[in-house]
This record gives C-alpha cells, sequence and structure tokens, in this order.
C-alpha cells in the first residue's frame, strides 16, 4: 500500500473508533520524528516561530519522518480561572472556593488544535499532543519547587486550586479527542522533574490517567506518555511506580537529552564546548541510554526520546543572517556554538543509538528564529531566511559579523535531516523476505518473541558479533523446543518459483544445546512448517554461520522466518542473520534437496503458534 493510500486512511479514521494499538507497536509505528517547537507552546502561537501550515505536516511525511511533537501550552489566555488570589500558605487548602468550572479551555483554541492535529494525522503521522510552554512552568510546575517565587504550600488554598485547574484542563483535552484515532498520542506533562518531587508526580500521573481513561471514546485504549519526577533527563523515567506501569497496558516512558549541556547550548557566554563525538563522549551517551534500555525491559515498557538537540553552528539565527540574540549573554548575541560536523553527529549518533535499542524519538527543532533549527519553516508565507554560507564571524566580543543577505529558500538543514533519517541499515524494507536481519535497526524492529512466558527478548548488543546491535532471549525455564520462538514479519511479496536461503549466527552464554530454524508458510489457505535439523550452539559465535535453505511451495501466500529456543535454560544472542532469495530455477532441483535437508514436520496442534 503506498503513501498516499495510506494518508488517505489516515485522514478517514482520525475521528473513527479504531483497533488498539500496543505501546510496543506504537514504538514501532513511531519510528523517527520531530518536534514542532516555539509554536503552540508560545504564549499566543507565532510569537516565537511561525504558526503552522499544512505544508509543514506534508514537508515532514515527505522528508520520511514518521512522528511530529506538538508542544501545546493551555495555560496564559488559553484557559479561564485566575488562582493567584489564593492563599500559598499551608493549611489553608478549606479555604479553596472554587470548582472545575471555573476553569475552561477556549473553544476556538480547542478547534485550533483539532486542525493541527487533523493536518497531522491526514499525512499518516503518529501525533503527540504533549502540555508543555512557559506559563505552564509559572503558573503550575513551578508551584512544586520551594526554590521558586512560585511555590506554594502542598496543604494550601493556591495549591488546591492549581493542581483542580490542570485536571480540569485535561478533562477537557481527552473529551475533545477521545474519539480520535490511536494515532494520537498524549503526553501528560513537560520535564516536570526538574522542580516536581517523585511523589508529587506519580499522584499527578494516577490522576491524569484516571481522568483520560475514564473519558470514553478511544481514551480506554490510547496510548500516554509520561515521566517521572524528582530526578532529571534519561534518569526522570526510571522514578516513576512499578504500580503505575504494572496497572495500565497503554503506557510509553519519556525522556529528553541534552548532555552535555556545555556542548548543546555552547552558544551562551558560560558554555563553550563546540565539538563532539570522541569515544569518551559516545561512551557516556551509550551508558546513559543503556541505563533507560535496562530499566524498560525490566518494566516493560517502551520507550520515546521526547527531546534532543544541539545549537546552530556558530550560534548563527536563520532568519536574520546574523547571531542569534542572546540577553543572557554579555554582548546580547551568542558567542559561538558548536562546529557544523559535531553538530550533524550528535543527531545521527542519538538517532542510531535510540533505534538500536527499539526507542523512538523526536528531535528538537523550534524553527528559524530560534537557536536549534532543522525544518526551515518557509511552510508560512511570512518566513524569510538567510543563507548561512555567507554569514561568518570576525570577532564576538565586542560583536562584529559579516551578516547574510543572500535569501535561503531551502525547506531543510539538510546534513541534520539527513543525519536523522539515516536509515542505510535498511530498517524497514518489505522487499526483504527477513526485514532488519542483522538487528541494526534495533533489536526489537521487525523482531518480537512468540510463545512463552518464561522468557524475555531484549537488546543484546554487548554481545554482538559485529555492528552495534544484536538481540538476546533469556530463556529461564526449559521447555519443547517451540515454546519459545523468536519472529520476523510475514513477507508477501511475489513467491512465485522461489528458493530462500537463510544464514545467521547464534551463541549462548555457557555450555552447549541446540536450536532449530523454520519457515512459517500460509500454503492454500494452510499453515505448513518448513523446520532445519538441528543447530548446535556453544557460548562463541561459529567461524561460519548456520544455512537453510527452503523451496516455496507454488501455492505459497506468505512465508514467515522463526528461531525455535525453547528446549534448554539459557541466555541466546543473536546476529547477523543474511539472506538469498531467487529463482528455483537456477538450482537443479536434485541438489537442492541434498543440501537442503529440510524436514516437514506433522503440526500436531500443540505447535500451531502464530
Amino acid at each position: 500500500m503506498n503513501k498516499k493510500v495510506l494518508a488517505f486512511l489516515s485522514y478517514v479514521c482520525f475521528l473513527t473508533s479504531v483497533a488498539q494499538i500496543s505501546p510496543d507497536d506504537m514504538i514501532i509505528q513511531m519510528g523517527r520524528g520531530l518536534n514542532i517547537g516555539n509554536v503552540l507552546s508560545a504564549p499566543i502561537e507565532g510569537a516565537w516561530s511561525p504558526a503552522i501550515e499544512q505544508q509543514y505536516f506534508i514537508d515532514v511525511a515527505t522528508a520520511g519522518f514518521t512522528n511530529v511533537r506538538i508542544p501545546i501550552d493551555f495555560y496564559g489566555v488559553h484557559t479561564t480561572g485566575d488562582t493567584t488570589g489564593y492563599s500559598t500558605n499551608n493549611g489553608t487548602s478549606g479555604s479553596y472556593t472554587g470548582s472545575s468550572a471555573d476553569y475552561v479551555v477556549d473553544p476556538l483554541y480547542l478547534n485550533r488544535l483539532e486542525e493541527i492535529i487533523g493536518w497531522g494525522l491526514s499525512e499518516g503521522l503518529v501525533i503527540t499532543l504533549d502540555f508543555h510552554g512557559g506559563t505552564l512552568k509559572t503558573d503550575f510546575i513551578y508551584t512544586f519547587d520551594n526554590g521558586k517565587s512560585q511555590y506554594t504550600g502542598p496543604t494550601s488554598a493556591k495549591r488546591a486550586a492549581d493542581n483542580e485547574k490542570f485536571r480540569a484542563i485535561w478533562s477537557q483535552i481527552a473529551d475533545r479527542f477521545k474519539n480520535y484515532s490511536h494515532n494520537l498520542l498524549f503526553e501528560v506533562i513537560n520535564e516536570p522533574y526538574f522542580h516536581m518531587g517523585e511523589a508529587d508526580m506519580n499522584t499527578l500521573n494516577i490522576d491524569i490517567l484516571a481522568i483520560i481513561r475514564g473519558s470514553g471514546g478511544n481514551n480506554g485504549t490510547r496510548n500516554i506518555i509520561l515521566t517521572g519526577g524528582g530526578d532529571t533527563s534519561h534518569n526522570a523515567p526510571l522514578q516513576i511506580s512499578p504500580s503505575i506501569i504494572s496497572g495500565d497496558n497503554y503506557l510509553i516512558a519519556t525522556f529528553h537529552y541534552y548532555q552535555p549541556f556545555d556542548f548543546t547550548s555552547s552558544s551562551a557566554d558560560s558554555r563553550d564546548n563546540e565539538d563532539w563525538g570522541n569515544v569518551s563522549d559516545k561512551n557516556a551517551l551509550i551508558s546513559d541510554f543503556d541505563a533507560v534500555s535496562t530499566w524498560a525491559a525490566t518494566n516493560s515498557i517502551p520507550v520515546f526520546v521526547g527531546e534532543f538537540s544541539a545549537d546552530n553552528p556558530g550560534g548563527y539565527k536563520y532568519s536574520s543572517g546574523d547571531l542569534r540574540e542572546m540577553s543572557g549573554n554579555t554582548t546580547g548575541f551568542a558567542d559561538g556554538g558548536p562546529d557544523n560536523a559535531s553538530r550533524v553527529e550528535y543527531h545521527r549518533f542519538i538517532a542510531e543509538q535510540s533505534i538500536n535499542r527499539g526507542f523512538s524519538f523526536a528531535a528538537w527543532d523550534s524553527g528559524p528564529k530560534s537557536n536549534k533549527t532543522i525544518h526551515m519553516r518557509n511552510d508560512s508565507p511570512l518566513t524569510t531566511n538567510y543563507n548561512i554560507a555567507n554569514f561568518s564571524v570576525n570577532s564576538y566580543n565586542p560583536k562584529s559579523t559579516n551578516v547574510s543577505a543572500v535569501v535561503d529558500n531551502s525547506i531543510w538543514i539538510e546534513d541534520v535531516k539527513d543525519a536523522l533519517l539515516d536509515t542505510s541499515t535498511s530498517c524497514n524494507s518489505t522487499t526483504q523476505v527477513v526485514i532488519n536481519p542483522n538487528f541494526e535497526c534495533g533489536y526489537n524492529s521487525n523482531w518480537s518473541k512468540i510463545g512463552g512466558g518464561s522468557a524475555t527478548f531484549s537488546d543484546g548488543t554487548g554481545n554482538s558479533r559485529s555492528g552495534n546491535v544484536s538481540a538476546k532471549m533469556v530463556v529461564s525455564s526449559a521447555g519443547s523446543l517451540n515454546s519459545v520462538i523468536l519472529k520476523n514479519q510475514p513477507f508477501t511479496s511475489d513467491l512465485t518459483d522461489k528458493v530462500v536461503t537463510i544464514k545467521g549466527y547464534v551463541k549462548i552464554n555457557s555450555g552447549t544445546t541446540n536450536i532449530k530454524v523454520r519457515f512459517k508458510s500460509t500454503v492454500n489457505g494452510s499453515t505448513d512448517y518448513y523446520v532445519s535439523d538441528n543447530i548446535p550452539l556453544s557460548s562463541n559465535y561459529p567461524a561460519s554461520p548456520f544455512e537453510f535453505q527452503y523451496i516455496i511451495d507454488p501455492l505459497t501466500t506468505s512465508v514467515e522466518f522463526q528461531v525455535l529456543c525453547g528446549a534448554a535454560a539459557k541466555t541466546y544472542y543473536f546476529d547477523d542473520f543474511e539472506f538469498t532469495i531467487e529463482d528455483s530455477s537456477v538450482l537443479a532441483i536434485e541438489d537442492v534437496l541434498l543440501e537442503n535437508q529440510v524436514v516437514i514436520y506433522p503440526v500436531p496442534a500443540s505447535d500451531m503458534l502464530t
């Protein structure tokens, strides 16, 4: 099915009830994406970055991105109900006289959000509605931080008012979008963890989940993105209460990554690390991502990297052709920024490390007026940008620059866009009989476990044979060989007169055991299995791969590659599968049968795993 058809179907169904999507499947569907930053998170749309036009989503989908996170501020002029008159002192909550009816989100604002979200869904994108913004911070998040002037006592009347306002807003969001397709996701709150403690965030998550789930429509099974409190960056999701995760089947954890800040925000006076990408830099990032990956596997929750980015090269601002204005700097302008090669590699490496671990992502992009630009936002007729190649700096302090006056009509900062979309490892090619055969697109991209509650499937990167990624299956209790199965996706392209050869490498943590591989085929409407002989394993990858060949029945409509590994309680590592599919006419049938050693077993009911 081509992209235009998918987009049309998404547009037709975004206001309809459709089957729910598991969080793991949603993460795969989300894949690689962007934030549309500084637009609806501004006090007024257009104040910080051009107002969104439909063309933006067309640009994003055409480029190959598959999700857009939309940061939205519902505070300020968008919702009624001033809470500043209530006491901030502890012990005054009884004097709170308001109700949820005081806090009404502007219906015209909700109409505008519906229009924008509809544009994104109509392009076949997964859309995240993220509760975000500057006034969200000052009017709500900061009230939990006793280091901020906005702090309110936990038992104060104002805390009661602010809590009710936040929940009333979510009640209206949930009601307005409850019948939208499951390709719309809700994110409870943006970056609360700098100011809200673990207990407060657990309470907030519990309450908002109850509001959304209780609102009806598709919200009962909509995927919801949440994080924890009391810590920062990659440690934030680790603070989510396990009871919250185990109590809801449609949750996705999120974290943001801007480390090291001296590099990602190096256009500020106080931050002057302008190159990144050596072994130490990358190992620090790998360690942080591994910590999240380990936690996610333990808690059976998928992960969305909701933001990451680095400043524009040299502190450049595309909309002015000059340095970005920075009131916090001594000169009032940026005093540098990442070198371009480091900036590109930072984006590429985070994208790679996210996909390798089965995370989805949305890079932060706040347009050409900002210090972090990826899409040039010339979808807006009000946008004029200038070419960075015609800009140069004589001195940062005092500021002396050669301002660019050459108009740049580009849609993208191409090198950063290409780095985020680096799919050189053929992640999702549906023309392959085995998709993502070397796991470089993430251990669970197109691979999954079926059968056996006594096994867990996770990232095996520390035991890769080659490249960056491998897959791991931990079988904790021995059973029949097919009680635990690693499977790829069904292949349904033209199978007439074809022969498939599969090769691969598998090892175990200790000792020896055997596995088998097989093809599950649909032949004339029935399921058949074509199974290899025993494949012996040891604690090292073999010098040569196993090899298994399968002659496809002329009436076959689909085949699915599977590995049977349930017979022994071991840890199995898989890497570097490869395949060929060719016309059977190129092989002498006698030789094929001799080399194949294919055994067609009767299939008892107990083996009919799907």
